[in-house]
């Protein structure tokens, strides 16, 4: 009997000690902010997330590729150069956008006009263009929706007004702060004003162009990439690994040499891996779906094809970067999901298609994907991209008036090097 009660004790401490370690580390997790601001840069989509009510959505993981400052000198704005918007929104202005979206509420739709007076009338204002509509949710749920171009705009240094354009719907809309103390980052006074400006500020242009393309003063600097296939030369343990990777057991797999690459089959799941750097998959019609999001929401789906991405590209990018550009439900139900490549904050157009991967779920299953594989190196060379003036004459010489215009690298796959090139961006 002494024994059996003396187990018994044991057993009751170390009971009531893993739950006093457990309650610790919970008080050391909200205590501390250790979950508050975490850097996380994967493969190719990385960027930094704040865990508070936007974790996990789009907006939490992007980074811009265009900022504008508007501080007590002047504006400031950087466009295509992905180094120094990176630096900059680092600096406070991305814990200041994402705190901004967590207090969010009584968002309404505002017009063009009020937009624009916000640009112009504010003093103290922030500008993010990601390039593409990013979703988000606030921490109370009553602020939700997706948005290319914020705008946090305050007076005296103080934020308290957010307002966002839909690139999809190309709606502008507002929302207040709710009981927030964001001010404006000290750094950012530091800024000199290099004459920014919006296309609807200049009157000779007002009326070629989108009203919100940026106009810098000088002409951007385009690097020149030399581009390779990273699957052209992988040996058969790397290609065991990029499959070991994805999920697939090779112990169990049929795997035989096609034409254009290598096709691995498990059950009815089918990928393939071809010479031209394309990776494919095709899911069996029937039976328990290999890949699964947590659930059919967008930011979840998302979720599941960044880390399927992230898999698949490992360190074989070289200077590229993934973005999500569109998440689109499609007539039977479906949701389909477009990534493209990015170098230096400038979009690249592969082949004819123009995307880098796409991804199409049913519900909360994955049906297939497809990835394009591309290296992208930085050379010396670099070039002086067409003046803006020169570039909205010549696209309205061909009937693109009022277009936005934005430069693109163009890799058709038949090049070693990739060089950027003014394009009408479409959807405006």
């Amino acid at each position: 009997m002494k024994k059996k009660l003396s187990r018994r004790g044991i057993d009751r401490l170390e009971n009531i000690l893993i739950i006093f370690l457990a309650c610790s580390a919970l008080l050391l997790i909200r205590y501390s902010g250790i979950f508050q601001s975490v850097a996380n840069q994967s493969a190719g989509t990385g960027g930094e997330v704040l865990l508070t009510g936007v974790q996990d959505t789009a907006l939490s993981r992007a980074q811009p590729s265009r900022l504008v400052i508007q501080n007590s000198q002047g504006r400031y704005g950087v466009e295509y150069d992905q180094e120094e918007a990176d630096h900059l929104y680092h600096q406070g202005l991305s814990q200041m956008l994402l705190q901004a979206v967590d207090a969010l509420e009584g968002i309404k739709t505002v017009n063009e006009a009020d937009w624009q007076s916000a640009l112009t009338q504010t003093d103290s204002w922030v500008y993010y263009d990601f390039l593409y509509d990013v979703s988000f949710t606030s921490q109370s749920g009553q602020g939700e929706g997706a948005g290319r171009i914020f705008l946090l705009t305050g007076r005296s240094g103080r934020m308290d007004t957010v307002y966002y354009y839909n690139d999809a719907n190309q709606a502008y809309y507002v929302g207040t702060l709710r009981e927030t103390q964001l001010t404006f980052p000290q750094t950012m006074e530091e800024l000199v004003p290099n004459q920014v400006l919006f296309a609807f500020e200049d009157d000779a242009l007002s009326q070629q162009l989108a009203p919100n393309m940026l106009l810098l003063s000088q002409p951007a600097l385009c690097p020149v990439y030399q581009v390779d296939n990273p699957l052209a030369e992988l040996d058969e343990a790397g290609q065991q690994a990029l499959v070991e990777s994805l999920g697939i057991n090779l112990r169990t797999a049929a795997i035989y040499e096609a034409a254009d690459g290598t096709v691995i089959q498990e059950g009815s799941d089918t990928l393939r891996i071809q010479k031209n750097g394309k990776i494919t998959f095709h899911a069996a019609e029937n039976g328990q779906a290999r890949y699964q999001a947590l659930s059919a929401r967008e930011k979840d789906l998302q979720i599941k094809a960044e880390e399927l991405l992230d898999a698949a590209v490992q360190d074989r990018l070289g200077e590229g970067r993934l973005c999500c550009q569109k998440i689109e439900t499609l007539p039977d139900g479906t949701v389909e999901l477009t990534f493209c490549y990015l170098l230096n904050g400038t979009p690249v157009q592969l082949w004819e298609e123009g995307w880098s991967a796409q991804f199409l779920f049913e519900g909360s299953d994955l049906v297939s994907f497809s990835i394009y594989l591309r290296q992208y190196t930085l050379t010396d060379a670099s070039q002086q991209a067409l003046p803006v003036r020169q570039a909205a004459a010549a696209a309205a010489a061909i009937g693109q008036t009022g277009k936005e215009l934005q430069l693109c690298y163009l890799d058709d796959g038949s090049a070693q090097e990739v060089t950027a090139d003014w394009t009408v961006r479409d959807g405006t």
